[in-house]
Order: structure tokens, then C-alpha cells, then sequence
């Protein structure tokens, strides 16, 4: 361990703006400077196939939590970018210090920018979707919400461009943006392949849609899942089954 990464150790250790949340597998420590764990994610890594997938790019990783959930449920080799140069930091820290570490890079990169020989048999993103309103004033949180540096048709122009042949692309979204994003995609040749409507409690309306494309025509499949019944915090079956693998709650 070197005197510098040691350094930033102890920073993080101290820094009362950063928090540790557990998982069963791994930790990810989190900063005020980046944006948190939120259930999009959650979500979007534990309802990911995965299966027989060997190289997989996770597009604005964050604090690198999809991408360590995505080791979690499989052998294969997984890049991690974010443009945020905070985000990276804290996501290589993530990574250094979980079981993972030899099969997840990060780096400090755009989706537009990035290259590498190595096409993807699956894609995934929680990716900054508030085009519009008022944004917030720390730039790295902007960022993070707001679609400054990575609008629908770059996520999959870009996308498309790192898939395999066989690749799938797995976003999460709110509802009233989901069908601008299935449009670009279906402009571009690819195909539906599944959709999990998300309602966040028993009679309310869906809020969020997570969306998986393929270059390959297969069934499309719909589902829907609710997080909570009646009252706040009591999660259904069906929510606890899909993440239980990870919250050490559950």
C-alpha cells in the first residue's frame, strides 16, 4: 500500500461527507461530491442478465456500484467509466477494496471519448436523466443528474458503436422518457428484448422503466414490479427476492 493511496484512506475514513453502505459482498463508500446509492441502481444491477457474459461496460459508474454487482453475478471482465473525476476516484477506491479488484477497471472517460478493441456483450447504465429545470450547484451532482455530457442519442450512437455482435444494451429510466430512448434505439436497428415496468408502491402509477435492447429479434418480454405495499418500508416479496442478494437486510 502506498503512502499516497494509504492518505486517501484515512481521508475517506474521516470525511464526515462520506458514508460507508454495506452490502453483503462488498462496501461502497459514498461522497457528498457524487451522486449516492439510490434504488435505480439497486435495482437495475439485480434485475440484469448477465449469464454467459464475458465483457461488460458499465457507462457512468458512479461510486462503481452496478459494476460491482455485475462481478458479484458473474465471471466476467468489467469496465467502469464516468466522466466525474471524483466518481472515478471513489469508484477505484470501491473496486481496489472489494474481492473484484482483478476484474473491473475504471476510468475517468465520456462514453464519447472512450475506446477499446474490446466489444461488449453487455452494456448497462442508470444514466443522468433531468434534461430539464434548474440545476444543482455543485457541477459534479449536476452532472450526475442532468443530461450535460450525455444525452439519449449519444448513450446509443456510442453504445452501439462497443456492442458485440450479439450485444444487449440495459438502461434504467423514468417512464415518460423511456419511449424517446426506445425510439433511438429501434432507429438504429436495435431490438426490444425486455421491459420491467417499476411501481414504487401498491396502486401508484410507475415511475420507472428498465429497458433491455438487443442487435438480435428475440420474444419481448413485459413484466412489472412493485417495491413497497400500503406502508413506506415494507418491501414486497417480490422486491426482496430480486435484491436479496445484496442487501444484508434482506
Amino acid at each position: 500500500m502506498t503512502l499516497l493511496y494509504l492518505a486517501l484512506v484515512l481521508m475517506r475514513i474521516f470525511n464526515m461527507g462520506e458514508k460507508l453502505f454495506k452490502f453483503k459482498k462488498f462496501n461502497i463508500l459514498q461522497s457528498d461530491k457524487v451522486f449516492k446509492i439510490g434504488t435505480d441502481a439497486v435495482l437495475l444491477g439485480a434485475a440484469t442478465d448477465c449469464d454467459n457474459v464475458k465483457n461488460i461496460l458499465d457507462i457512468g459508474t458512479g461510486t462503481g456500484l452496478i459494476a460491482l454487482m455485475m462481478a458479484q453475478k458473474s465471471q466476467a471482465f468489467i469496465y467502469a467509466i464516468d466522466i466525474n473525476e471524483e466518481s472515478a476516484s471513489i469508484a477505484k477506491f470501491n473496486v481496489t477494496n472489494s474481492e473484484y479488484a482483478d476484474r473491473i477497471v475504471v476510468i475517468n472517460s465520456s462514453l464519447q471519448n472512450f475506446c477499446t478493441d474490446v466489444k461488449f456483450d453487455l452494456i448497462v447504465s442508470n444514466p443522468p436523466y433531468f434534461s430539464a429545470g434548474v440545476l444543482a450547484p455543485d457541477k459534479n451532482r449536476a452532472r450526475a443528474r442532468h443530461n450535460i455530457d450525455l444525452n439519449i442519442k449519444d448513450l446509443v450512437l456510442h453504445s452501439l458503436r462497443l456492442l458485440s455482435e450479439q450485444g444487449r444494451i440495459q438502461v434504467i429510466l423514468p417512464v415518460e422518457q423511456s419511449e424517446a430512448f426506445l425510439t433511438e434505439c429501434q432507429n438504429k436497428g436495435l431490438y426490444l428484448k425486455s421491459k420491467l415496468i417499476i411501481i414504487p408502491k401498491m396502486g401508484m402509477r410507475p415511475v420507472r422503466v428498465i429497458i433491455e435492447m438487443s442487435k438480435l429479434k428475440t420474444e419481448i418480454k413485459t413484466t412489472a414490479l412493485i417495491i413497497e405495499n400500503d406502508q413506506r418500508h415494507d418491501y414486497t416479496d417480490e422486491y426482496k427476492n430480486l435484491t436479496r442478494d445484496f442487501y444484508l437486510n434482506f
